[in-house]
């Protein structure tokens, strides 16, 4: 038996290496945040609002009678007292909307995309990921352990150079999975569906396709690239995406065939352990998907508009798609380009345009309301004028 005071002794020399590296992270007090009270004066161009559905009365009148109804919250998981007629429902009309076979509905939209993955990914699988991958994917194949292989941004050419190296030197046949973004988060660049799904389908790999800022966008509908690109949906293996960007909910989902639905149901983290979406929230994206019309038509417009100003009158360096809905852009100049841009973001906070600054660079969130009303949309432009002037 161990001596109490040896005991002692040894715990107090015990000294672990922690889980996880905070040594860069920022203090608390040195991030900045602030709330935006939109008026006359303030424009709020950092929210995700797309489509507007954030502001939709109808939405919020049929959430409301939905709260009535069923209350705020299951306070179980789905299998545990957690689904509703509503939730099924969602899952029902997400598959038709997208010409899936099935789908499944996940309470929060990183849970989706990352439980989803590691559903299916394991230890002895092979899986490409661009070098731009965004963090939710990244986080599903980390816990999933399968082995990572990293191709240029949005270079099928890249990713078939690589899949040829892993098949020449791997000594047994391992299964392969190709995870793409519809539009990078990262860089707003819209993915060449046709020539990844090419390469995908030369060398047998399965292909999930991430469309969270994608769908409600991209095609007439809103559908997505399937539909921008006119790709039968049924050679994609999964359709994943949050419902936090286009759709102005909560949650996330992922479309693909029955049985590929099916297994999640039994093997994804986040739909087995998670407290259910409430279904206010689920009644929100009902008619989100009802009111859609030509919505996406109209953002892409604007989008296409919006980059032109900046590209040609502020004569900013844009790297998202004319039709992406949300803007990545920076100076042009090389040597104090993120100072340039810290003293343009101030600028345009101090001038009441509200938005991000990030890594890649500026960031913009267009929404349908605010670049449909002309004092408001002279106001946005008028600022970045004289802000690219400084």
């Amino acid at each position: 038996m161990l001596d109490e005071n040896l005991l002692q002794e040894r715990l107090a020399q015990f000294n672990p290496e922690p889980l996880v590296d905070t040594s860069h992270n920022k203090p608390k007090e040195c991030i900045e945040s602030y709330t935006i009270h939109e008026d006359e004066y303030n424009i709020d161009l950092a929210k995700t609002n797309f489509l507007n559905f954030l502001d939709n009365e109808e939405i919020k009148q049929s959430a409301e009678n939905i709260i009535r109804k069923y209350g705020v919250g299951t306070c179980g998981p789905r299998a545990f007292y957690g689904t509703t007629d509503v939730h099924l429902d969602l899952e029902q009309r997400l598959a038709d909307f997208l010409h899936m076979s099935d789908s499944i509905v996940y309470s929060y939209g990183f849970v989706a995309i990352s439980s989803s993955i590691a559903a299916y990914c394991k230890r002895s699988d092979t899986v490409f990921l661009d070098k731009e991958t965004n963090f939710p994917i990244l986080q599903g194949v980390i816990a999933s352990k399968s082995k990572i292989v990293y191709f240029d941004h949005n270079d099928p050419n890249s990713l078939r150079r690589e899949v040829e190296k892993v098949i020449k030197n791997e000594k047994k046949p391992s299964r392969k999975f190709l995870i793409v973004e519809g539009v990078s988060w990262k860089t707003g660049k819209l993915l060449p569906l046709e020539e990844f799904l090419k390469v995908a389908e030369d060398y047998k790999i399965r292909i999930f396709l991430e469309e969270s800022y994608s769908i409600g966008i991209y095609g007439d509908h809103g559908k997505g690239l399937t539909e921008h690109f006119n790709i039968d949906p049924s050679r994609i293996d999964m359709i994943i995406a949050t419902l936090e960007a286009a759709f102005g909910s909560i949650g996330g989902f992922c479309a693909g065939s029955h049985l590929t639905i099916e297994h999640q149901r039994l093997s994804g983290a986040g739909y087995i352990f998670s407290a259910s979406l409430p279904t206010f929230l689920v009644q929100a994206c009902i008619e989100s998907i009802r009111l859609m019309e030509d919505r996406p038509k109209q953002i892409r417009a604007i989008a296409r508009e919006f980059q032109l100003f900046l590209e040609e009158t502020c004569q900013y360096k844009v790297d998202s798609d004319p039709e992406c809905a949300f803007k990545v852009f920076s100076v042009k100049e090389e040597n104090g380009r993120k100072e340039k841009e810290e003293i343009i973001h101030s600028y345009c906070k101090q001038n009441g345009v509200h938005f991000l600054i990030t890594e890649g660079g500026l960031m913009i969130n267009l929404s349908i309301n605010t670049f449909t009303n002309k004092s408001r949309l002279e106001k946005v432009y008028k600022v970045l004028e004289n802000a690219s002037k400084l």
